[in-house]
């Protein structure tokens, strides 16, 4: 059976988990991924530039065919004949030709997302199997630059250079000084796009991907059960956002995170990006970094990036024992206990 078969069946799901999603964004946010999304469906590199009215007669046709296919459920993926679930990650994988990646799974407010590409490279690193993409043969909105799922880790390289791309954009617009730096630590210019530049920032920051779900996946404060009990619970909700805030936050500041791995190899670069990037719930876990970020800028030491590191787990730690302990005591005292002590919890940081 030919890859393209199969990436046809990929690309139907895709379009259905973009039907169901869509609507859930909000209008900035919208436009950013259909522009992405055009870029690629046209094989156009992030930086070329768009014709507009082409650019919005596709997004009125994408309307138009999502609003048909909305409540339609996603499909099996039939490969030399068997029928896999389409979250059966690891049999379809199995069952591709050789040189190729599938990936689906539930992202943030529980999107379902699914992909296919060519693999570019494996690797294994402290138990974990790392499996990283290049050329994309179907994708839809969502496109999270890595995901992580029982032992393996994928990470797509395309995600990469549209998010480093769409930075190099919106400091042209915005004049962003934290991301300009970040940028100018790789090489980059919003006035003059080095194509050399650009894969090496992908390069370096698909090892800072890579480092944050290691870190994910070695956190042992906010347990499994806990964590997926509590996401699936109340999604879509403030609880979720919560909930994984504070997993990226304790798998980045721990000390096999994403933090360490910056810290250690001096990356400025992915540090600003890291600052640029922290919102909401993760900033209130861990404000500290943004004042460490600056001082590194004016003396070119890292000692306070690492203590604000520490300071930022250990803090994170204190909230996630809290939840664990509502966890655990509403098996008992049930659901509603649950949320209303979550989300009194949430009161008390102001958001």
């Amino acid at each position: 059976m030919g890859i393209e078969e199969i990436a046809e069946q990929v690309g139907q799901n895709c379009e259905i988990s973009n039907a169901k999603s869509w609507g859930g964004y909000s209008i900035c946010g919208l436009l950013l991924r259909l522009r992405e999304l055009y870029k690629w469906e046209k094989g156009m590199q992030p930086w070329e530039k768009i014709d507009t009215s082409a650019l919005m007669d596709w997004i009125d046709k994408k309307e138009k065919k999502w609003k048909e296919i909305s409540d339609r459920g996603f499909r099996d993926i039939k490969i030399n004949g068997t029928a896999h679930n389409p979250f059966d990650v690891e049999k379809i994988n199995e069952a591709l030709p050789n040189g190729f990646l599938y990936g689906a799974g539930y992202v943030a407010a529980m999107r379902p997302s699914f992909f296919l590409a060519q693999l570019e490279e494996v690797r294994r690193e402290r138990g974990y199997n790392i499996f990283i993409s290049g050329r994309e043969l179907a994708r839809d909105l969502v496109a999270a630059p890595a995901m992580l799922q029982g032992n393996n880790i994928l990470v797509r390289k395309e995600s990469i250079r549209y998010f480093i791309w769409e930075k190099i954009e919106e400091v042209s617009i915005t004049g962003n000084e934290t991301l300009r730096h970040a940028l100018e630590d790789y090489g980059l210019d919003e006035e003059k796009i080095n194509p050399e530049s650009v894969e090496r920032a992908v390069e370096e920051e698909l090892e800072s991907y890579i480092r944050h779900e290691l870190g994910e996946a070695s956190d042992e404060v906010l347990p499994d059960e806990v964590w997926h009990g509590l996401v699936g619970s109340f999604p879509c909700s403030k609880i979720e956002l919560l909930v994984r805030s504070l997993k990226d936050t304790l798998g980045d500041t721990g000390e096999n995170g994403m933090l360490s791995h910056i810290i250690a190899n001096k990356k400025k670069g992915s540090l600003g990006f890291y600052v640029e990037l922290l919102t909401g719930f993760r900033k209130v876990f861990f404000p500290e970094i943004a004042a460490a970020y600056y001082e590194l800028r004016k003396t070119g030491s890292w000692r306070r990036v690492e203590e604000a590191r520490v300071t930022g787990y250990e803090r994170s730690k204190r909230y996630a024992q809290k939840l664990v302990d509502i966890y655990k005591t509403g098996k008992e005292k049930g659901k509603e206990w649950m949320r209303e002590e979550i989300e009194r919890e949430i009161g008390k940081l102001g958001i």
